[in-house]
């Protein structure tokens, strides 16, 4: 009886797929940034989508983490309080505290501003209030440029109120955020500007990947599992 118990046991472990033998976690910290990520009930969003999907790739078990704002999910990564954060872009200060792998093509970036302080060129944002998502870089020259009045604004809808408001008089965002409230800026009057980049070049979106991490993966194993996944289109929504 026992032999024939220890039989049937060993066929389930062989027989269950490797999905579903998953015992370790990763842990994914997300905010509240229509329409990447919803904080619902049930958490959702493109970027949610996707870390499902990481997480399935590296044969872990995902868990959310959330956080007020992206500034302080990067703070938990830094603490190895959170695993991985989709959509962190490369800069020098995250370097100290994570490594990347690649995610998705980033979106364009675009300038909304009131019909009568347009934003058509850079040097337009020369003595403009500029509102930034906390937590949330762009391109370089944007980020390094000390010359910029840049306050930070909880999220671009806050931001719009803002701007109604005239407190700030310039929002930059992805042209992704930006299309999902296009009904709002229309009616509320206001521009967009995409940004023109250099030559055009193709950036790219990361996951960013706490050094402290505890999925018990090589630096190594972890950005060659992401990258294979990103390579066969694995997170493209």
């Amino acid at each position: 009886m026992i032999v024939k118990t220890s039989v049937i046991l060993l066929f389930i472990v062989l027989v269950i797929p490797k999905s579903y033998a998953k015992s370790e976690k990763i842990i994914a910290c997300i905010d509240d940034y229509p329409p990447y990520q919803i904080l619902d009930n049930v958490p959702h969003g493109i970027h949610i989508t996707s870390l499902h999907r990481l997480a399935n790739a590296l044969n872990k078990q995902l868990e959310f983490i959330e956080a007020p704002n992206f500034g302080r999910c990067v703070k938990m990564l830094e603490l190895g309080q959170a695993d991985v954060i989709a959509g962190l872009n490369k800069n020098r200060k995250r370097d100290a505290f994570a490594f990347y792998a690649p995610y998705k093509i980033e979106d364009g970036h675009v300038f909304i501003s009131a019909r009568n302080n347009v934003i058509n060129h850079y040097s337009d944002l020369a003595n403009k209030i500029i509102g930034v998502p906390r937590g949330t870089t762009y391109f370089e020259q944007f980020e390094y440029d000390k010359s910029l009045n840049k306050t930070p604004i909880s999220n671009v809808s806050t931001g719009i109120q803002l701007l109604l408001k005239k407190r700030i008089d310039v929002i930059i965002t992805s042209k992704f955020v930006a299309d999902s409230l296009l009904t709002e800026i229309k009616t509320e009057n206001l521009e967009t500007r995409t940004i023109k980049r250099e030559k055009d070049k193709p950036y790219m979106s990361f996951f960013g990947f706490s050094k402290k991490n505890k999925l018990n993966l090589t630096e190594d194993k972890i950005i060659a599992l992401t990258t294979a996944a990103f390579e066969q289109g694995i997170f493209k929504n």
